[in-house]
């Protein structure tokens, strides 16, 4: 685990530099400009009650605690446990972080009015049937996926329950080489996104 800055965050803007966050090579990251469209569709407000499946690093659930009441955070490897509460730690918020696998890991953990699933799963149904049972009427599911796999099979459970947003973005940084700047671009990533009426 490595500390890229010991810089703080004072903003409310997401998109909270990834460097700022505590890293481990073996355990992914959902990176900063993504994060900033992910919380964006969330539409978190202070009185919210969030639920991070699968927070890996951490980062999400550091935005999301920045703005929701309550956030909680699960994750099935140990590494990534430890890294998102040390982050939690760092940048000062209340997280409730478990060690679980979903979908068994949410079966006690009541409602949320905002659910956010990262990453890819061999289970993403049972994954997101189970988030649907505690999201609250009017809550909304967000999911991220690399792979093209992931966001239809995602596409297609949340369209059985709640109205889909699909946006699909691949962002490119700039990286300093002898002449200029060179744009390298990352892998394209896609952001499902719905609204749950009736829960």
């Amino acid at each position: 685990m490595k500390e890229r800055s010991s810089q703080k965050w004072e903003f409310r803007t997401p998109g909270i530099p990834d460097s700022l966050f505590l890293r481990d090579e073996e355990i992914p990251m959902t990176k900063e400009e993504i994060r900033s469209l992910v919380m964006s569709k969330l539409r978190l407000r202070e009185d919210h009650e969030a639920l991070d499946i699968g927070c890996g690093t951490g980062s999400v659930t550091v935005e999301m605690a920045l703005i929701a009441k309550r956030v909680v955070g699960i994750d099935n490897n140990p590494k990534a446990v430890e890294l998102t509460k040390a982050n939690v730690s760092k940048f000062g918020v209340n997280v409730d972080v478990i060690q679980g696998h979903a979908p068994e890991a949410l079966k006690d953990l009541g409602k949320f009015d905002r659910i956010f699933i990262g990453g890819g799963s061999d289970i993403l149904e049972e994954i997101v049937m189970e988030a649907l049972n505690h999201l609250k009427s009017g809550g909304r599911i967000v999911i991220d996926a690399i792979l093209l796999e992931t966001a239809t099979r995602a596409v297609s459970l949340l369209s059985e329950r709640a109205e889909v947003e699909v946006t699909q973005v691949t962002i490119s940084k700039g990286m300093k080489t002898k002449n200029g700047t060179a744009m390298i671009a990352r892998n394209p990533v896609f952001i499902i996104s719905g609204e749950v009426n009736e829960a």
